[in-house]
């Protein structure tokens, strides 16, 4: 059985819109909000990078930037073209597990320069440095051992690792990658007919949702009907949810059901309303509630302008779905342009991401000097009003 992990921590260096962000702290739910521009999705694509780079090369996770070049920080810097990424994961114990990626542009191509993984626990001292460095080759794993110069040695710590001197294993760390979902849903393709079976490889869901027929096939019973009282929730006349196969039943798509007034002896009668013909926030809202119903769970959420597609009621009823699973122990990051989505959030959730001169910074609305001298009165979303405006 793996040991749950939260990221505590996340620091960027010369990585997109961040040449030097240090120790971003993260909670069990997390929202971030900023101008165009700002960087908030920076944060986001570097913990996706390194999801992709886990599961397939570090290349490929450069492509969808048009490769490497893109990716790095364009402020003057002396060091090799490259981008340094940083998290530390921690269990419920406080034992911790830093991980540092340093990655260099060689001949257009992404080459891993240094790879470290600290664990250690609260009052002791750290227990292994692991991995392997260029620079110094004798402080961690040799590299002949893990030869491919794409690859992370992060993909294959169980074979790596030593004996475990603390509650953290490599099993468990690769299982929270393995397990991260990162959401940049997009209407058309959460109403496309799609296989329903998912790759090995793959996330529980794709960025865009194209995948969502085969994680509603994965659910059982009891997680179809977790997920249909979300929906319900917020749409109260739906009282089903079908998988619908094609021509080639190994593909098909999804229905919702629907009790309409009808002129027959009943009165009523139940549709089966196909996924092409659902609104768009219906669609964005059953991907995210598929999500949180499914059995295994994303053990880190990241959604991209949560309200996107949302009347206000149902924005609402996502969080307060989106809280209830952070409970439980889904970490969840989105972001958002909505001041009004912040007075549901509590004030130590919410990160304001600015850019000035060339860098992105992160702070807490709970510690920006402007929040602090608010009136107790101001919610948080006029308090973020408030310093946009000043």
């Amino acid at each position: 059985m793996t040991t749950p992990l939260h990221l505590t921590a996340v620091s960027l260096h010369r990585f997109k819109a961040a040449y030097e962000l240090t120790d971003v702290p993260l909670g069990p739910f997390n929202v971030l909000i900023g101008r165009n521009g700002a960087g908030k999705s920076t944060l986001l694509e570097a913990l996706q990078w390194i999801d992709t780079s886990v599961r397939q090369t570090v290349n490929v996770a450069c492509d969808r930037y048009n490769g490497i070049r893109d990716l790095i920080n364009h402020r003057y810097s002396a060091e090799r073209p490259g981008f340094t990424l940083k998290t530390r994961l921690e269990a419920a114990d406080g034992a911790f597990a830093r991980y540092t990626c340093g990655i260099e542009q060689r001949d257009e191509v992404a080459v891993v320069a240094l790879e470290e993984l600290r664990i250690g626990a609260p009052a002791k001292p750290i227990g292994e440095l692991l991995l392997w460095t260029e620079k110094d080759g004798a402080r961690g794993t040799d590299r002949s051992r893990f030869p491919a110069p794409d690859r992370l040695a992060l993909t294959r710590l169980d074979e790596l690792l030593p004996p475990p001197k603390f509650s953290i294993t490599g099993t468990d760390i690769t299982t929270f990658w393995q397990n991260a979902v990162f959401l940049r849903l997009e209407p058309t393709d959460l109403a496309r007919s799609a296989p329903l079976k998912r790759p090995s490889l793959a996330p529980l869901l794709d960025e865009v949702g194209a995948t969502l027929p085969a994680l509603i096939e994965e659910l059982d019973s009891e997680g179809r009907e977790e997920l249909l009282e979300m929906l319900q929730s917020v749409l109260p006349d739906f009282r089903d949810i079908e998988v619908v196969r094609g021509g080639d039943v190994r593909a098909g798509t999804y229905a919702l059901k629907e009790n309409i007034v009808y002129k027959g002896k009943a009165g009523r009668k139940q549709f089966a309303i196909p996924a092409w013909m659902l609104s768009e926030g219906t669609r964005r809202m059953t991907a995210i509630f598929a999500l949180l119903a499914h059995p295994t769970g994303p053990s880190l959420l990241c959604i991209e302008e949560v309200e996107n597609g949302l009347d206000p009621v149902a924005v609402r009823k996502v969080l307060n779905h989106l809280k209830d699973a952070s409970r439980r122990g889904v970490q969840v990051i989105v972001t958002t342009h909505s001041p009004w989505l912040l007075d549901d959030i509590d004030l130590a959730d919410i990160q304001i991401v600015r850019r000035a001169l060339g860098d992105t910074t992160y702070t807490r609305l709970q510690d920006d000097p402007a929040s602090q001298i608010s009136d107790p009165r101001v919610r948080p979303g006029g308090r973020y009003v408030h310093i946009l405006e000043d």
